[in-house]
């Protein structure tokens, strides 16, 4: 098998490779293993980042069945890190999207825990995992076919009578100008009362959605106390470290 090769059954075990450390491994130069990545990334399958790369974002990855993306290797890892931010006891608000979905399959192994959510596709299995779970009502929509979400254009009525201590959610794209944006009008009228809906907001997102601009701009970066993402961009990294925004690996 050629190197190339071997690094793609890599990331596709991992999630991410370490140009020092194919290097070390494979005992070429780095330029050399940077090469091989950008073979990768031109072919969709990874995307290069400062030191390393880190396996495409799971609409790109045709290794996974798209109807069956509980098992996506990377919103698995971005879950399964989640996780472990919640106690028991806890009161959360789980937001739409995949990710979430399968963050939702995870919480049995949390005890008395409150759910706050929109995400319709997530409450099958939400039932019997957790002690209580509130849905919000209003419009229902998709923005992926596979997964549904609801939410209304007056949702103060809701969150201003709750109050959660840590928020999950994902998002379509990150960019240090635009912000945080979404895809979907529908999901701003709950995103944008986040920050005061909660203690503590973590986003979910992989390395494809930096410097990515959706349509509806819900939040600045630094609403965000913490990043769970597969890797972070240099600059990226720097803004986190300046805004005080936590940087979580999900590898």
């Amino acid at each position: 098998m050629k190197r190339w090769q071997e690094i793609r059954e890599t990331l596709l075990r991992e999630g991410r490779v370490s140009v020092v450390e194919l290097s070390q491994k494979y005992q070429v130069s780095e330029v050399s293993i940077r090469k091989d990545l950008t073979r990768l990334e031109n072919e969709g399958f990874a995307i290069k980042f400062y030191g390393g790369a880190a396996l495409a974002a799971p609409d790109v990855d045709r290794t996974t069945p798209p109807a069956d993306f509980y098992q996506d290797p990377i919103r698995l890892a971005l879950a399964r890190r989640a996780i472990q931010e919640i106690n028991d006891g806890d009161c959360i608000f789980l937001g739409s999207g995949r990710t979430c979905c399968i963050l939702a399959r995870l919480l049995d192994s949390k005890k008395n825990l409150t759910v706050v959510t929109n995400n319709i596709t997530a409450m099958h299995d939400l039932i019997g995992r957790v002690a209580k779970v509130y849905l919000i009502g209003g419009e229902v929509t998709t923005t992926d076919q596979k997964t549904l979400f609801s939410s209304w254009d007056q949702t103060q009525t809701f969150t201003e009578n709750i109050y959660v201590n840590k928020a999950f959610t994902s998002i379509s794209g990150l960019d240090l100008k635009a912000g945080l944006t979404v895809n979907s009008i529908i999901s701003t009228y709950v995103f944008r009362h986040i920050p005061t809906m909660s203690h503590h907001w973590y986003v979910l997102m992989d390395l494809s959605k930096f410097d990515k601009i959706a349509i509806y701009p819900v939040a600045e970066p630094k609403a965000v106390q913490t990043i769970i993402a597969n890797a972070f961009p240099e600059k990226y990294q720097t803004y986190c470290q300046e805004n005080g925004i936590e940087m979580i690996l999900s590898n």
